[in-house]
């Protein structure tokens, strides 16, 4: 039996729509019904059934054909997991070391499924279904976030950032999320076949900014300013323009919906107003001079992957530094570190290089939603969250969509080699969830017990 690869297209788009509402917006409920106790291992386990399913699918699909990378790319993936494999076995503990190595492999696999099934759309139909996905994610998200507002008002009962938010361990796992959906709403604005959404667009964008104030996530919000600055300078007059004016609208209404109904309301019914300016770090520059400190004492190859989870005499009890380049840097060594922080820059350069085409406008969202989940890793764990990794992975591959690049055929004994693999990484991920090593304190890396208790 024989699938065409557009049947498997849109099959993989729709399950992938609804895992992820299943992971976020009903989150709870899903975990209670299929017995877990933790809305981040969900999505963990989520995304670890998502990229099997599709591994299997892709099994008996008819005529498969996936682009040709550029040799720069096959070898820093090959120069990643071999130093990756060095320093895991040199670690103190290669099982976890190995772990994440088989987390990144799995990202790597869900980005080929990705590939082969963007190529059978065109751009506008991709642009059309992320956009109706995550429209309906923020307003299925906003109607019970108004929900619980309201019964804050009725109950006149105060609430904290993580109050209004449910289907989160934490809510900063939310904010990792807005900062790459918000942006990608922006689409009816530079998409002439999205145009007739621009008012709910416009909405739900000055929603996402009134809860990521209420949230107080400072480093969201700061990400999405320089993000949208950084895309300033490659866009054309009349494009800049538009978008300046579109920004600004859209985060002043934000702003006004915050302070009435966030601060002024609450205030006026419970006698208190929740909103704080905080101007620490949070403990995240302590966590980066621990890592800067450390790294001299195994610069090459790093602690392993993985390694910060165990690190000892940590300033705090984190199981990842909140900073992606950080992260690179400690578990897998400055050479690693080095080559992959230039490939990713050579990337976003490039890519920012398109949007001064006007052709190429209607990608800007896609481009804009990258470049601020990348600025965000800087901040947080967006490099190791299971949600936010997978979007991500998603966002590049819209960007690589181009039916004009070289091809090859992917034969099915190859296709067959990949669900293979995939089943057994799925399996050795599996079997560390729970496991006896892993402290029971909520520190999230792989899973959201992320600590070793050895």
């Amino acid at each position: 039996m024989s699938v065409q690869l557009k049947t498997y297209s849109r099959g993989l788009l729709i399950v992938s729509a609804c895992f992820f509402l299943l992971g976020t917006v009903f989150a709870v409920k899903f975990a209670h019904i299929i017995g877990v106790d933790s809305e981040y291992d969900i999505k963990r386990i989520i995304v670890i059934g998502c990229v099997w399913l599709f591994s299997l699918g892709l099994c008996f699909v008819k005529d498969v054909e996936f682009i040709r990378l550029s040799r720069a790319t096959k070898a820093l993936a090959f120069i990643f997991f071999t130093l990756a494999a060095c320093s895991a076995l040199l670690s103190k503990h290669p099982f976890w070391g190995g772990i994440e190595i088989a987390n990144s492999a799995l990202l790597i696999c869900a980005f080929i499924f990705f590939v082969i099934s963007m190529r059978s759309f065109d751009r506008d139909t991709i642009h059309f279904w992320v956009y109706t996905c995550f429209l309906l994610f923020s307003v299925f998200t906003f109607v019970k976030y108004i929900l619980f507002l309201l019964f804050s008002y009725a109950d006149a009962q105060s609430f904290d950032i993580h109050g209004l938010i449910s289907g989160y361990v934490n809510v900063r796992f939310f904010n990792q999320l807005q900062v790459m959906i918000m942006p990608l709403l922006f689409l009816p604005f530079f998409s002439q076949n999205l145009a007739k959404f621009k008012s709910i667009s416009f909405i739900v964008i000055l929603l996402h900014w009134t809860v990521l104030l209420q949230t107080e996530a400072r480093g969201a919000i700061l990400s999405l300013i320089l993000a949208s600055s950084l895309i300033m300078f490659f866009l054309s007059a009349v494009s800049r323009k538009r978008f300046i004016v579109i920004l600004l609208k859209t985060l002043l209404a934000g702003v006004s919906i915050w302070f009435v109904f966030i601060i002024m309301i609450p205030y006026w019914l419970m006698d208190s107003a929740n909103f704080q300016i905080r101007t620490s770090s949070s403990g995240r520059i302590d966590l980066w001079l621990y890592v800067l400190t450390s790294i001299p004492d195994s610069l090459w190859l790093g602690f392993g992957p993985m390694s910060f989870a165990w690190g000892e005499g940590k300033p705090l009890p984190n199981a990842h530094p909140h900073n992606a380049v950080m992260q690179l840097l400690y578990e897998y060594g400055v050479i690693t570190c080095i080559l992959g922080s230039a490939w990713v820059f050579s990337r976003v350069y490039n890519r920012l290089n398109i949007l001064k085409q006007a052709k190429n406008i209607s990608i800007m969202p896609i481009v804009y939603a990258m470049l601020s989940g990348l600025i965000y890793s800087f901040f947080s764990g967006v490099a190791v969250m299971p949600f936010a990794q997978l979007l991500f992975v998603f966002l590049l591959v819209i960007q690589m969509q181009d039916r004009s690049r070289n091809i090859n055929q992917v034969a099915v004994s190859v296709r067959v080699m990949l669900f293979l693999s995939v089943t057994l990484i799925s399996c050795l991920l599996l079997y560390s969830y729970k496991h006896a090593e892993l402290n029971t304190a909520l520190f999230p890396r792989v899973w959201v017990n992320g600590l070793l208790s050895l």
